[in-house]
């Protein structure tokens, strides 16, 4: 939307948007293509227990091994606030997950909420009351899953699982069926986020407040639109709080009322945000484990073609040395891709250095190298791009360590979860259990406030374990 000139000179706008570094690092897709061409061709040779296993590694190779039973015919896996239970034999598959029960008070209201979605957002999976809790269930002849149709259905359960939950407990007073596993962000981390938040509020007020006397409506849509996109990639809010901006988001493409309108939406929105205090801000950060990611698998092509328009136009503002207009344009890109996309490290790593680069700096400065990035993307010359600064790259990170890496923290988890089981019998037998116990809990504590990383955390309760039983 923002492709108006502004003729007055800029006094207080004179930089671009200060750069955060997200809590999660990288969200590049775990997907297996690989796995999934080998589930499409077991389908089509009828092997229909194989095509499900191989269905389920693409989407992620630890899951059957995690979650499912020693017969290898039913599996639970948590996602989000819900757990999808998959049933399947020789004649038959059978998705179940329990969704949300009825409160007394919020129960007509919500189960035309329910019927609606039946009838207007489910495809293939339904939601049935049993009792007071409603649950989705789908289910068909096993010589009918075909992986692309099963994997869709997986994805429609989870979607809604995830859109609605929260909302029907907030609006409605439903109650959950199941209490989500979830990490609460550190202490530290919760302040980083807070701090960063304020300061991109109050830069987006500041852009509002300068560009509303001359009604360049143009582009204080996209200064709203790139804070409320730019607080989703570094804090990953869960909860009410993802569901707010998603339709705050939403809201901001709507072609049905004026401009001016949508743009005061956005800023009451940004507002919102502003005055929320740390407290209720620390509600919805947390991490939780998923089955179908929320975002689509990047690809370089998708992501070229949904640059070429603004690229072209970028293009002619660089040459009209319109530095202003092109960074406000690029920002809106690269934040844009970020919430639509599990991005391809690829190109997550040239963003990062050039949005690092270009953080708070004068226009003229700050287009350039923002012009550069794009082009390399645009291009495919990412290599060549990022091969000049690959050394200084590394250093920073190793310097900073910002960014939670959700691989290692299950790995990590996995293994202290195994020491424990190694231990169970000794520890049952032994008077020292309760002890302990009690020192693991001091430990967590300090881990979840942030005054103990994930990996001393885990070392840690090894070498009580070991201590305390002989291990």
């Amino acid at each position: 939307m923002c492709g108006e000139h502004l003729e007055i000179k800029c006094n207080t706008m004179k930089q671009t948007l200060t750069f955060t570094r997200p809590i999660i690092a990288s969200t590049e897709s775990k997907f297996n293509g690989e796995a999934f061409d080998a589930s499409v061709e077991a389908f089509e040779n009828h092997e229909y227990l194989k095509a499900f296993y191989a269905l389920l590694d693409s989407i992620n190779g630890d899951f059957r091994k995690k979650y499912g039973n020693v017969q290898g015919n039913e599996f639970k896996i948590p996602h989000g606030s819900i757990v999808v239970t998959i049933r399947l034999d020789d004649e038959k598959l059978m998705i179940t997950a329990p969704f949300v029960g009825l409160s007394e008070k919020g129960r007509i209201p919500l189960l035309r909420q329910v019927a609606g979605l039946n009838f207007n957002a489910m495809d293939l999976a339904m939601i049935y009351l049993r009792g007071d809790e409603l649950f989705f269930e789908y289910s068909c002849p096993i010589q009918l899953i075909q992986p692309y149709k099963i994997y869709y259905v997986l994805e429609e359960i989870c979607r809604t699982g995830d859109k609605y939950d929260d909302e029907f407990e907030t609006k409605f007073g439903a109650k959950r069926i199941y209490e989500p596993k979830v990490m609460p962000y550190s202490a530290k981390d919760v302040d980083n986020i807070y701090e960063a938040l304020q300061l991109s509020c109050k830069e987006c007020m500041e852009a509002v407040k300068y560009f509303e006397p001359a009604r360049k409506y143009g582009f204080i849509w996209n200064i709203i639109g790139t804070t409320l996109m730019k607080f989703m990639y570094f804090a990953h809010p869960q909860g009410q709080l993802l569901n707010d901006m998603q339709k705050a988001i939403r809201e901001l493409d709507r072609d049905d009322i004026p401009l001016p309108d949508i743009t005061a939406q956005g800023k009451a929105v940004v507002e919102k945000l502003q005055k929320m205090t740390k407290e209720e801000l620390a509600e919805d950060l947390y991490y939780v484990e998923t089955l179908i990611p929320s975002k689509r698998r990047s690809n370089l092509q998708n992501i070229q073609d949904n640059f070429e328009d603004s690229y072209k136009r970028i293009s002619a503002y660089m040459e009209e040395e319109d530095y202003m207009t092109a960074c406000v344009m690029m920002l809106y890109k690269f934040y844009e891709m970020y919430y639509y996309n599990n991005l391809q490290e690829d190109v997550n790593r040239v963003v990062v250095k050039v949005l690092e680069k270009t953080s708070a700096q004068a226009w003229e400065e700050a287009a350039p190298v923002l012009y550069e990035a794009m082009e390399a993307i645009m291009e495919d010359e990412l290599d060549e791009w990022d091969d000049d600064e690959e050394e200084d790259y590394d250093d920073e990170e190793e310097e900073e360590g910002d960014g939670f890496d959700m691989n290692s923290y299950m790995k990590n988890v996995q293994a202290v979860q195994q020491q424990m089981m190694q231990n169970m019998q000794q520890m049952m037998q032994g008077d020292g259990m309760q002890e302990y116990l009690q020192q693991v809990q001091v430990l967590q504590q300090k881990m979840l406030s942030g005054k103990m990383s994930v990996e001393e955390y885990t070392a840690k309760v090894q070498e009580l374990a070991a201590k305390n039983f002989g291990n």
